[in-house]
């Protein structure tokens, strides 16, 4: 099973990056996102297969290609900014790691906007 190879890779890097730490301290995070990124490509396929059927899924029910490509763009600027910020509150920096979530999700909201007009459009056309 796939998620024992990436409890282990976690597992290992963790007992690395605890070792480094107290022996080479400017080492620790780079071997902590070292490691994360081997976690993220460890998966890589099943966004793959993700993606897939959310395609699938979203040409059965006629939903505009414009939908769809702005629905993977926000989940692709979630995971990002989960896992940046992630790495730099492992790093100490929390107020720097809150800036960057802070970041993502108003990105995130200024992204939906057209979608969420044009749902409030539709809306009010119904209402008229």
């Amino acid at each position: 099973m796939e998620i024992f190879k990436i409890a282990a890779i976690a597992l290992i890097t963790a007992f690395c990056v605890l070792i480094l730490r107290e022996v080479k301290s400017e080492l620790a995070p780079i071997v902590a996102l070292a490691g994360g990124v081997v976690v993220l490509l460890s998966v890589i396929d099943y966004f793959a297969d993700v993606f897939s059927v959310i395609s699938d899924i979203a040409k059965r029910a006629g939903l505009a290609s414009s939908v769809v490509t702005l629905l993977f763009k926000v989940i692709a600027i979630g995971y990002i900014t989960e896992f940046s910020s992630s790495v730099i509150d492992d790093m100490g920096m929390s107020s720097l790691s809150d800036k960057v979530t802070l970041a993502g999700r108003l990105i995130i909201v200024a992204m939906s906007l057209p979608i969420v007009i044009q749902l409030f459009n539709f809306i009010a056309g119904m209402l008229t």
